[in-house]
């Protein structure tokens, strides 16, 4: 019979008749696999005690694997579900001086705007040492050490543990020190120290679990800070808005009562009802009235862009969608007329109600409506109409002005939008007509598109939702 070389398998070869009669002895019977692993080592030459050795060996191993996996896996947990630096670092802490066996431990982060490491967590550390050790500068050897060792680390590819050395802090009187480093970004950002119970040989194994806790710990820190920074930032800028916001309301309010006295006399002076005017007086009183409107036509758009985008609450109830119509058209007669515009307004007067904000509603269509207007040509022709369709109502304001680009119709309802910074100077406007049109149209549930062409003209849709009058939802 040839041999395999390997003394096993050759045991199984030699003594198969054996092992077929070993199996055979046991009809019937359990024959357990630990046991006649024993039965085929012991005839394979190895004595029990040879065997309790390896088994033993072989135990320590895995052991201590679990425990390697059992840091990791712990340290990933901890940071997982870490909000704050101090007590993500504790718990990391603890875990580490269960792993080493240690007599302490502490934690120092470097701070840059100091030129110092300042302990940040300690665990079981005599106090006496914890004042000694309370603030570390830069430049000591200890830290440099660190640093230099993060350094061979990255070039190495290779994990290192520093063994500090007892001369260290020779007024502490430290023993048996191990410091591993905590980094972000392959910048050394603060370290870990332990003193061991026993001198232990750490191997490669030991200092990979080591220095990939200190990784973690050290993204994990910064992540920490990084989300603080960005909270406290973001409340400093709630706060900044809700400021603009209560500023841009308190303006607005003072502009609009004296506004509300001009625009008031100066309709009914125009009208004549504090005697005649002549031609020349009513051209002035005209411009006068034109220009009253559209401030208040601006107030009011910042008062709405406030309301909106703050979500302030609107008070809502069926309304007369030709009512609020009606108002709008009226509320730009005299721009329409000023420019000598064909207006035509095509829509049943017995149309179903809308659940909604009267105010809002009118100044949708004044914005659309004033768009229209600004961007006609004099004697141009501007079209509304709504009609009803599957439980909706359908309005579009139409004109036939210069159109928008293809390319800038998905913009145009951004805060501030202008297509040409130049139409700001030739048409005039803010850029928050349509802004605005779109945030009502949002507000009460419906949508809002537009059909344009370059030089021929521009139509807006609108398709709100009919009351239903066996009951309604408030929009939110």
């Amino acid at each position: 019979m040839a041999l395999t070389q390997d003394p096993f398998i050759d045991f199984l070869f030699i003594n198969d008749a054996f092992i077929s009669g070993l199996l055979a002895y046991f009809p019937g019977r359990e024959l357990y696999l630990h046991s006649f692993i024993v039965i085929v080592f012991l005839l394979s030459g190895v004595t029990l005690s040879q065997l309790t050795v390896q088994c033993q060996n072989a135990e320590r191993k895995v052991s201590k694997k679990d425990r390697e996996l059992l840091i990791l896996h712990s340290a990933a947990s901890v940071s997982a579900s870490s909000y704050d630096v101090h007590d993500f670092l504790e718990n990391v802490l603890n875990e580490l001086l269960s792993y080493l066996n240690a007599n302490y431990g502490f934690i120092h982060l470097i701070k840059q705007d100091s030129d110092n490491a300042v302990m940040f967590v300690d665990a079981e550390t005599p106090v006496l040492l914890k004042k000694g050790l309370t603030s570390i500068p830069l430049d000591h050897p200890l830290i440099v050490s660190i640093i230099e060792m993060n350094s061979l680390s990255r070039k190495t590819e290779k994990a290192h543990v520093l063994e500090v050395k007892s001369d260290i802090f020779p007024e502490l009187g430290m023993d048996n020190i191990i410091a591993i480093p905590m980094v972000a970004r392959n910048e050394v950002t603060g370290f870990f120290m332990f003193s061991l119970k026993k001198q232990l040989k750490l191997n490669e194994d030991d200092s990979y679990v080591l220095e990939s806790v200190g990784k973690l710990a050290g993204i994990t820190v910064e992540n920490i800070q990084l989300l603080e920074k960005t909270t406290k930032a973001y409340e400093e800028l709630k706060s900044l808005e809700k400021m603009k916001d209560e500023f841009v309301s308190n303006v607005t309010h003072e502009l609009k009562t004296p506004l509300i006295s001009i625009k008031g006399y100066s309709e009914i002076i125009y009208e004549g009802m504090l005697g005649d005017l002549n031609e020349k007086q009513k051209q002035g009183l005209k411009v006068i009235v034109s220009n009253s409107e559209r401030l208040s036509r601006l107030i009011e758009s910042l008062l709405h862009m406030n309301a909106l985008q703050f979500k302030k609450q609107h008070v809502f109830s069926p309304l007369s969608m030709v009512d609020v119509m009606d108002n709008a058209m009226k509320s730009l007669s005299f721009k329409v007329e000023e420019k000598g515009l064909l207006l035509n307004a095509s829509y049943d007067k017995r149309m179903h109600f809308i659940y909604g904000n009267t105010e809002l509603l009118k100044q949708l269509f004044i914005y659309l409506i004033d768009n229209a207007v600004k961007f006609s040509p004099k004697g141009g022709r501007i079209g509304i109409c709504a009609y009803e369709e599957s439980g909706i109502m359908h309005a579009e304001v139409s004109d036939n002005g210069i159109g928008i680009p293809e390319n800038h119709i998905s913009k145009i309802f951004e805060r501030f939008y202008q297509v040409d910074g130049s139409m700001t100077r030739n048409y005039g406007g803010n850029g928050l007509g349509l802004y605005l049109a779109k945030n009502i149209v949002d507000v009460h549930k419906g949508n809002i598109w537009v059909e344009s062409r370059e030089g021929v003209g521009t139509k807006v849709h609108v398709s709100l939702p009919l009351y239903a009058e066996d009951g309604h939802t408030v929009p939110k």
